[in-house]
């Protein structure tokens, strides 16, 4: 029986304020002319998301025991030139050293076997997946034996298992009560056009730009076969500041992880949603 371990993550938005970032990063400073590497002062609210971030990577070592993990980056692992006033340094270079510091929490796991970055949202990876490709160089040069890679909109083959990724997709839906119906018409399409081509659909497709979790599946009879696939939108590892505050309509629940996809011989086993989701309205008795 063959196993493994697919981990898909999206949106860390290293260099927001409200982003994912390493605690123990260093980041350079120039002070009367001498030069000075410290750690950045984080938020309580990065702290906590580091402590997920951990938690997360923690419960996917035991996960996989000693079988291979593929993890794929699926967009803005920086928050780029977006927002000025959000960022935690007016130095884009530091963006990227954040970053290149919340993957390196990665390579500590001995069976991981690939990394899989997809572009983003331009204004957040600096134009055209600048930071993305920086960070991957940054792998590569010091991680020669990982097998990592950079594309816009990617098919991953594991063994018989086909994973279709990129960051833009469908959104959630507009009401509780609709929430993945978008997810599914999606689907459908992607599946059909697929077939249409003679073409077998992915197993799995995974979308990010969101930061909310949600999944859905869908089966197709062509041919005299049945097709099976599963859309999921994943989580992301930022906090809402004002702009998706008004973007989302004032959505109170943040969520904030990663998830785990466990294969066996080709196909999808099981699920691990390894998230945590809070209300952050603030509630006052008079």
């Amino acid at each position: 029986m063959k196993r493994l371990i697919l981990v898909g993550l999206s949106d860390t938005h290293a260099g927001h304020k409200l982003g994912l970032c390493n605690p123990n990063v260093l980041l350079q400073q120039i002070e009367n002319g001498e030069v000075k590497w410290a750690s950045p002062q984080i938020s309580e609210t990065q702290k906590w998301m580091w402590e997920t971030y951990q938690w997360g990577i923690e419960e996917i070592k035991t996960l996989a025991g000693k079988d291979d993990i593929v993890l794929i980056h699926n967009g803005d692992p920086t928050h780029g030139k977006a927002g000025f006033l959000d960022l935690m340094s007016s130095r884009m270079s530091d963006q990227v050293l954040i970053a290149e510091s919340n993957f390196e929490e990665w390579t500590k796991l001995k069976n991981l076997r690939a990394i899989r970055f997809a572009v983003g949202t331009g204004i957040h990876e600096m134009g055209e997946g600048s930071t993305s490709l920086l960070i991957n160089n940054y792998l590569t040069g010091k991680y020669p034996k990982l097998n990592t890679n950079v594309v816009y909109h990617g098919v991953l083959s594991l063994g018989d298992f086909a994973v279709d990724f990129s960051h833009h997709g469908p959104n959630t839906g507009s009401r509780a009560w609709l929430t993945g119906n978008e997810m599914r018409y999606y689907l459908r399409s992607i599946m059909m056009k697929e077939l249409m081509e003679g073409k077998k659909p992915a197993d799995l497709y995974l979308r990010g730009h969101y930061h909310t979790y949600v999944r859905e599946y869908l089966e197709i009879a062509a041919n005299g076969n049945v097709y099976e696939s599963w859309i999921v939108l994943l989580p992301g590892f930022t906090f809402k500041d004002d702009y998706t505050r008004r973007a989302t309509r004032s959505e109170y629940k943040q969520t904030v992880g990663m998830v785990a996809f466990e294969l066996l011989d080709g196909h999808l086993y099981r699920t691990h949603k390894l998230a945590k989701t809070i209300d952050i309205r603030t509630r006052e008795i008079l």
